[in-house]
Protein backbone atom coordinates (compact mmCIF):
# COMPACT_ATOMS: atom_id res chain seq x y z
CA UNK A 1 0.00 0.00 0.00
CA UNK A 2 1.49 3.33 -1.07
CA UNK A 3 0.46 5.90 1.50
CA UNK A 4 2.45 8.81 0.10
CA UNK A 5 1.02 10.64 -2.94
CA UNK A 6 4.58 11.00 -4.23
CA UNK A 7 5.21 7.25 -3.99
CA UNK A 8 1.90 6.51 -5.69
CA UNK A 9 2.75 9.05 -8.36
CA UNK A 10 6.20 7.53 -8.89
CA UNK A 11 4.65 4.07 -9.26
CA UNK A 12 2.13 5.48 -11.75
CA UNK A 13 4.94 7.06 -13.78
CA UNK A 14 6.83 3.75 -13.70
CA UNK A 15 3.77 1.89 -14.98
CA UNK A 16 3.26 4.49 -17.70
CA UNK A 17 6.92 4.44 -18.72
CA UNK A 18 6.84 0.64 -19.01
CA UNK A 19 3.76 0.84 -21.21
CA UNK A 20 5.30 3.59 -23.32
CA UNK A 21 8.53 1.64 -23.80
CA UNK A 22 6.59 -1.47 -24.81
CA UNK A 23 4.63 0.53 -27.40
CA UNK A 24 7.91 2.06 -28.62
CA UNK A 25 9.49 -1.38 -29.10
CA UNK A 26 6.39 -2.54 -30.97
CA UNK A 27 6.49 0.57 -33.23
CA UNK A 28 2.93 1.48 -32.23
CA UNK A 29 1.74 5.06 -32.80
CA UNK A 30 2.28 7.72 -30.12
CA UNK A 31 4.02 5.20 -27.86
CA UNK A 32 4.76 7.45 -24.89
CA UNK A 33 1.19 8.78 -24.70
CA UNK A 34 -0.89 5.77 -25.74
CA UNK A 35 1.42 3.22 -24.11
CA UNK A 36 1.39 5.00 -20.76
CA UNK A 37 -2.36 5.57 -21.04
CA UNK A 38 -3.04 1.89 -21.79
CA UNK A 39 -0.80 0.60 -19.01
CA UNK A 40 -2.24 2.98 -16.42
CA UNK A 41 -5.84 2.23 -17.39
CA UNK A 42 -5.21 -1.53 -17.44
CA UNK A 43 -3.66 -1.51 -13.97
CA UNK A 44 -6.49 0.69 -12.69
CA UNK A 45 -9.11 -1.83 -13.81
CA UNK A 46 -7.30 -5.13 -13.36
CA UNK A 47 -5.61 -4.69 -9.98
CA UNK A 48 -6.18 -3.25 -6.55
CA UNK A 49 -3.74 -0.43 -7.21
CA UNK A 50 -5.27 2.92 -8.13
CA UNK A 51 -2.83 4.92 -10.29
CA UNK A 52 -2.78 8.62 -9.42
CA UNK A 53 -0.51 11.59 -9.98
CA UNK A 54 -0.06 14.57 -7.66
CA UNK A 55 -1.76 17.60 -9.22
CA UNK A 56 1.51 19.52 -9.25
CA UNK A 57 3.18 16.87 -11.41
CA UNK A 58 0.61 17.36 -14.14
CA UNK A 59 1.20 21.11 -13.92
CA UNK A 60 4.92 20.51 -14.57
CA UNK A 61 4.05 18.42 -17.64
CA UNK A 62 1.67 21.13 -18.85
CA UNK A 63 4.46 23.71 -18.58
CA UNK A 64 6.79 21.48 -20.60
CA UNK A 65 4.17 20.87 -23.29
CA UNK A 66 3.24 24.55 -23.46
CA UNK A 67 6.92 25.42 -23.86
CA UNK A 68 7.30 22.81 -26.61
CA UNK A 69 4.25 24.11 -28.47
CA UNK A 70 5.45 27.69 -28.15
CA UNK A 71 8.74 26.72 -29.79
CA UNK A 72 6.79 26.17 -33.00
CA UNK A 73 6.00 29.87 -33.31
CA UNK A 74 9.01 30.73 -35.43
CA UNK A 75 9.14 34.00 -37.44
CA UNK A 76 7.99 32.09 -40.54
CA UNK A 77 5.00 30.68 -38.69
CA UNK A 78 4.06 34.10 -37.32
CA UNK A 79 4.28 35.52 -40.85
CA UNK A 80 1.63 33.10 -42.11
CA UNK A 81 -0.59 33.16 -39.03
CA UNK A 82 -2.88 35.64 -40.77
CA UNK A 83 -4.01 32.80 -43.03
CA UNK A 84 -5.53 31.00 -40.05
CA UNK A 85 -8.59 33.28 -39.87
CA UNK A 86 -10.74 31.11 -42.13
CA UNK A 87 -9.83 27.90 -40.35
CA UNK A 88 -10.36 29.48 -36.91
CA UNK A 89 -13.85 30.61 -37.88
CA UNK A 90 -14.59 27.17 -39.30
CA UNK A 91 -13.35 25.59 -36.07
CA UNK A 92 -15.65 27.81 -33.99
CA UNK A 93 -18.71 26.82 -36.04
CA UNK A 94 -17.67 23.18 -36.04
CA UNK A 95 -17.22 23.22 -32.25
CA UNK A 96 -20.75 24.59 -31.85
CA UNK A 97 -22.15 21.86 -34.10
CA UNK A 98 -20.17 19.19 -32.23
CA UNK A 99 -21.45 20.44 -28.88
CA UNK A 100 -25.08 20.48 -29.97
CA UNK A 101 -24.79 17.01 -31.47
CA UNK A 102 -23.16 15.50 -28.39
CA UNK A 103 -25.67 17.23 -26.09
CA UNK A 104 -28.58 15.72 -28.01
CA UNK A 105 -27.02 12.25 -27.90
CA UNK A 106 -26.27 12.35 -24.17
CA UNK A 107 -29.77 13.62 -23.40
CA UNK A 108 -31.54 11.11 -25.66
CA UNK A 109 -29.50 7.94 -25.18
CA UNK A 110 -27.33 8.69 -22.15
CA UNK A 111 -30.21 9.47 -19.79
CA UNK A 112 -28.38 12.52 -18.43
CA UNK A 113 -29.98 15.62 -17.00
CA UNK A 114 -29.56 18.82 -18.98
CA UNK A 115 -26.64 20.19 -16.99
CA UNK A 116 -24.65 16.95 -17.08
CA UNK A 117 -25.29 16.49 -20.80
CA UNK A 118 -24.15 20.06 -21.52
CA UNK A 119 -20.86 19.73 -19.64
CA UNK A 120 -20.21 16.25 -21.06
CA UNK A 121 -20.82 17.57 -24.59
CA UNK A 122 -18.25 20.39 -24.46
CA UNK A 123 -15.71 19.89 -27.29
CA UNK A 124 -12.61 19.98 -25.09
CA UNK A 125 -11.57 22.18 -22.18
CA UNK A 126 -11.92 19.58 -19.43
CA UNK A 127 -10.26 21.85 -16.86
CA UNK A 128 -12.79 24.60 -17.65
CA UNK A 129 -15.66 22.14 -17.58
CA UNK A 130 -14.56 20.60 -14.28
CA UNK A 131 -14.13 23.97 -12.59
CA UNK A 132 -17.54 25.29 -13.67
CA UNK A 133 -19.35 22.00 -13.09
CA UNK A 134 -18.89 22.48 -9.34
CA UNK A 135 -21.45 25.31 -9.44
CA UNK A 136 -24.22 23.36 -11.20
CA UNK A 137 -26.22 20.21 -10.55
CA UNK A 138 -24.05 17.96 -12.70
CA UNK A 139 -22.97 14.38 -12.20
CA UNK A 140 -19.30 15.32 -12.32
CA UNK A 141 -18.02 11.74 -12.48
CA UNK A 142 -20.09 11.10 -15.63
CA UNK A 143 -18.85 14.34 -17.20
CA UNK A 144 -15.20 13.41 -16.67
CA UNK A 145 -15.76 9.83 -17.87
CA UNK A 146 -17.38 11.05 -21.09
CA UNK A 147 -14.52 13.46 -21.79
CA UNK A 148 -11.95 10.77 -21.01
CA UNK A 149 -13.56 8.09 -23.17
CA UNK A 150 -13.90 10.51 -26.09
CA UNK A 151 -10.30 11.64 -25.69
CA UNK A 152 -9.04 8.05 -25.73
CA UNK A 153 -10.92 7.43 -28.99
CA UNK A 154 -9.46 10.60 -30.53
CA UNK A 155 -5.91 9.81 -29.41
CA UNK A 156 -6.10 6.30 -30.88
CA UNK A 157 -7.79 7.29 -34.14
CA UNK A 158 -5.88 10.50 -34.89
CA UNK A 159 -2.47 9.00 -35.81
CA UNK A 160 -4.08 6.23 -37.85
CA UNK A 161 -6.21 8.66 -39.84
CA UNK A 162 -3.24 11.00 -40.30
CA UNK A 163 -1.18 8.12 -41.65
CA UNK A 164 -4.00 7.37 -44.08
CA UNK A 165 -4.41 10.93 -45.37
CA UNK A 166 -0.76 12.03 -45.38
CA UNK A 167 1.28 8.85 -45.64
CA UNK A 168 3.34 9.66 -42.53
CA UNK A 169 5.40 6.68 -41.35
CA UNK A 170 4.39 6.42 -37.70
CA UNK A 171 7.25 4.07 -36.84
CA UNK A 172 9.76 6.52 -38.31
CA UNK A 173 8.15 9.35 -36.37
CA UNK A 174 8.70 7.38 -33.15
CA UNK A 175 12.42 7.06 -33.86
CA UNK A 176 13.09 10.49 -35.34
CA UNK A 177 13.53 12.25 -31.99
CA UNK A 178 16.46 9.96 -31.16
CA UNK A 179 18.19 10.01 -34.54
CA UNK A 180 19.52 13.58 -34.48
CA UNK A 181 18.97 15.03 -31.01
CA UNK A 182 19.53 18.74 -30.58
CA UNK A 183 22.85 19.62 -28.97
CA UNK A 184 22.53 20.92 -25.44
CA UNK A 185 23.42 24.60 -25.12
CA UNK A 186 23.75 25.67 -21.48
CA UNK A 187 23.00 29.34 -22.17
CA UNK A 188 20.12 28.84 -24.64
CA UNK A 189 18.46 26.01 -22.75
CA UNK A 190 19.07 27.90 -19.53
CA UNK A 191 17.11 30.89 -20.85
CA UNK A 192 14.29 28.61 -21.95
CA UNK A 193 14.20 26.88 -18.56
CA UNK A 194 14.24 30.21 -16.74
CA UNK A 195 11.26 31.52 -18.70
CA UNK A 196 9.40 28.23 -18.29
CA UNK A 197 10.01 28.31 -14.53
CA UNK A 198 8.87 31.92 -14.28
CA UNK A 199 5.76 31.08 -16.29
CA UNK A 200 4.98 28.21 -13.94
CA UNK A 201 5.35 30.43 -10.88
CA UNK A 202 3.11 33.16 -12.30
CA UNK A 203 0.58 30.54 -13.37
CA UNK A 204 0.32 29.30 -9.77
CA UNK A 205 -0.87 32.78 -8.80
CA UNK A 206 -3.49 33.08 -11.54
CA UNK A 207 -6.87 31.36 -11.37
CA UNK A 208 -7.68 30.74 -15.02
CA UNK A 209 -8.46 27.45 -16.80
CA UNK A 210 -5.49 25.88 -18.60
CA UNK A 211 -3.17 28.69 -17.48
CA UNK A 212 -0.41 26.12 -16.85
CA UNK A 213 -0.45 25.38 -20.57
CA UNK A 214 -1.30 28.81 -21.95
CA UNK A 215 1.22 31.01 -20.12
CA UNK A 216 4.31 28.89 -20.93
CA UNK A 217 3.05 28.54 -24.50
CA UNK A 218 2.76 32.31 -24.94
CA UNK A 219 6.11 32.96 -23.22
CA UNK A 220 7.91 30.38 -25.34
CA UNK A 221 6.19 31.67 -28.49
CA UNK A 222 7.40 35.22 -27.80
CA UNK A 223 10.97 33.99 -27.25
CA UNK A 224 11.05 31.90 -30.43
CA UNK A 225 9.14 34.36 -32.63
CA UNK A 226 11.57 37.12 -31.68
CA UNK A 227 14.61 34.90 -32.25
CA UNK A 228 15.83 35.35 -28.66
CA UNK A 229 15.81 31.57 -28.26
CA UNK A 230 15.99 28.89 -30.95
CA UNK A 231 16.44 25.67 -28.95
CA UNK A 232 13.74 23.20 -27.95
CA UNK A 233 12.82 21.20 -24.86
CA UNK A 234 15.24 18.22 -24.52
CA UNK A 235 13.94 14.91 -25.84
CA UNK A 236 13.94 13.03 -22.53
CA UNK A 237 12.00 15.81 -20.82
CA UNK A 238 9.53 15.79 -23.70
CA UNK A 239 9.03 12.03 -23.32
CA UNK A 240 8.54 12.37 -19.56
CA UNK A 241 5.87 15.03 -20.12
CA UNK A 242 4.09 12.72 -22.57
CA UNK A 243 4.19 9.87 -20.04
CA UNK A 244 2.70 12.12 -17.36
CA UNK A 245 -0.12 13.19 -19.68
CA UNK A 246 -0.86 9.64 -20.86
CA UNK A 247 -0.64 8.12 -17.37
CA UNK A 248 -2.89 10.87 -16.03
CA UNK A 249 -5.61 10.12 -18.58
CA UNK A 250 -5.39 6.38 -17.90
CA UNK A 251 -5.45 6.92 -14.14
CA UNK A 252 -8.90 8.48 -14.37
CA UNK A 253 -10.31 5.00 -14.96
CA UNK A 254 -9.38 4.10 -11.37
CA UNK A 255 -12.40 6.16 -10.27
CA UNK A 256 -14.90 4.08 -12.23
CA UNK A 257 -16.32 0.60 -12.07
CA UNK A 258 -16.56 -1.49 -15.20
CA UNK A 259 -20.33 -1.01 -15.09
CA UNK A 260 -19.94 2.79 -15.17
CA UNK A 261 -17.48 2.59 -18.04
CA UNK A 262 -19.86 0.38 -20.02
CA UNK A 263 -22.81 2.66 -19.23
CA UNK A 264 -21.30 5.96 -20.39
CA UNK A 265 -17.97 5.10 -21.98
CA UNK A 266 -19.34 3.30 -25.02
CA UNK A 267 -21.68 6.17 -25.87
CA UNK A 268 -18.96 8.81 -25.41
CA UNK A 269 -16.60 6.69 -27.49
CA UNK A 270 -19.19 6.43 -30.25
CA UNK A 271 -19.66 10.21 -30.14
CA UNK A 272 -15.87 10.53 -30.40
CA UNK A 273 -15.83 8.42 -33.57
CA UNK A 274 -18.56 10.55 -35.16
CA UNK A 275 -16.77 13.78 -34.19
CA UNK A 276 -13.45 12.48 -35.53
CA UNK A 277 -15.16 11.72 -38.85
CA UNK A 278 -16.72 15.20 -38.83
CA UNK A 279 -13.33 16.80 -38.11
CA UNK A 280 -11.75 14.92 -41.01
CA UNK A 281 -14.55 15.89 -43.40
CA UNK A 282 -14.32 19.54 -42.33
CA UNK A 283 -10.54 19.51 -42.80
CA UNK A 284 -10.94 18.30 -46.39
CA UNK A 285 -13.51 21.04 -47.06
CA UNK A 286 -11.64 23.90 -45.38
CA UNK A 287 -8.11 23.04 -46.56
CA UNK A 288 -8.47 24.50 -50.08
CA UNK A 289 -10.34 27.55 -48.74
CA UNK A 290 -7.75 28.29 -46.06
CA UNK A 291 -4.74 27.37 -48.17
CA UNK A 292 -3.63 24.76 -45.63
CA UNK A 293 -3.01 21.05 -45.38
CA UNK A 294 -5.60 18.51 -44.31
CA UNK A 295 -3.55 16.80 -41.55
CA UNK A 296 -2.94 19.85 -39.30
CA UNK A 297 -6.50 21.08 -39.82
CA UNK A 298 -7.80 17.66 -38.81
CA UNK A 299 -5.78 17.78 -35.58
CA UNK A 300 -6.89 21.36 -34.96
CA UNK A 301 -10.57 20.46 -35.35
CA UNK A 302 -10.57 17.34 -33.15
CA UNK A 303 -12.66 18.15 -30.05
CA UNK A 304 -10.20 16.99 -27.41
CA UNK A 305 -7.80 18.37 -24.87
CA UNK A 306 -5.28 21.00 -25.93
CA UNK A 307 -2.29 19.37 -24.18
CA UNK A 308 -3.12 15.86 -25.39
CA UNK A 309 -3.71 16.77 -29.03
CA UNK A 310 -0.85 19.25 -28.89
CA UNK A 311 1.37 16.30 -27.98
CA UNK A 312 0.09 14.44 -31.06
CA UNK A 313 1.06 17.38 -33.26
CA UNK A 314 4.49 17.55 -31.62
CA UNK A 315 5.14 13.82 -31.86
CA UNK A 316 4.22 13.70 -35.54
CA UNK A 317 5.65 17.20 -36.29
CA UNK A 318 2.41 18.37 -37.91
CA UNK A 319 2.42 22.18 -37.63
CA UNK A 320 2.26 22.21 -33.79
CA UNK A 321 1.92 26.01 -33.60
CA UNK A 322 -1.15 26.11 -35.83
CA UNK A 323 -2.76 23.17 -34.02
CA UNK A 324 -2.03 24.78 -30.64
CA UNK A 325 -3.46 28.14 -31.72
CA UNK A 326 -6.75 26.52 -32.71
CA UNK A 327 -7.09 24.54 -29.48
CA UNK A 328 -6.25 27.58 -27.37
CA UNK A 329 -8.89 29.57 -29.26
CA UNK A 330 -11.42 26.81 -28.50
CA UNK A 331 -10.56 27.00 -24.78
CA UNK A 332 -11.27 30.74 -24.79
CA UNK A 333 -14.57 30.13 -26.59
CA UNK A 334 -15.61 27.58 -23.97
CA UNK A 335 -14.63 29.96 -21.15
CA UNK A 336 -16.71 32.71 -22.78
CA UNK A 337 -19.79 30.67 -23.66
CA UNK A 338 -20.17 27.86 -21.12
CA UNK A 339 -21.24 29.89 -18.04
CA UNK A 340 -24.14 31.59 -19.85
CA UNK A 341 -25.11 28.36 -21.62
CA UNK A 342 -25.08 26.47 -18.32
CA UNK A 343 -27.24 29.12 -16.62
CA UNK A 344 -29.73 29.03 -19.47
CA UNK A 345 -29.92 25.23 -19.48
CA UNK A 346 -30.10 24.99 -15.67
CA UNK A 347 -32.80 27.63 -15.24
CA UNK A 348 -33.59 29.07 -11.85
CA UNK A 349 -33.03 25.84 -9.92
CA UNK A 350 -29.95 24.44 -11.65
CA UNK A 351 -27.20 26.04 -9.59
CA UNK A 352 -25.97 24.27 -6.48
CA UNK A 353 -26.99 25.92 -3.19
Amino acid sequence: MLASPAMRGAATIGIGAAGGFAFFLLNLPLPWVLGSLSASALVAQASGFGPALPARWRSYAMVAIGTMLGAGFTPDVIARSGTWIVSLLAMALLSLAFGLFAYAVFRRWGGMNRETALFAAMPGGLSVVTMLAEHYRTEANRVVLCHTARLVVLLVSAPLLIQWISGIDLAAANRSAFEAPEAFDLLEHGKLALVAGASWYIATLVRFPSVMLLLPLVSSAVLHASGLVTVHVPVLLSILAQIVIGSGVGARFASYTLRQIVRDGWLAGLVGIVLAAGSLAAAFVVAPLAGGDVAPLFLAYLPGGAPELGVVALALMIDPAMVAAHHVFRVFLIVAILPSAASRVAGDHGRRP
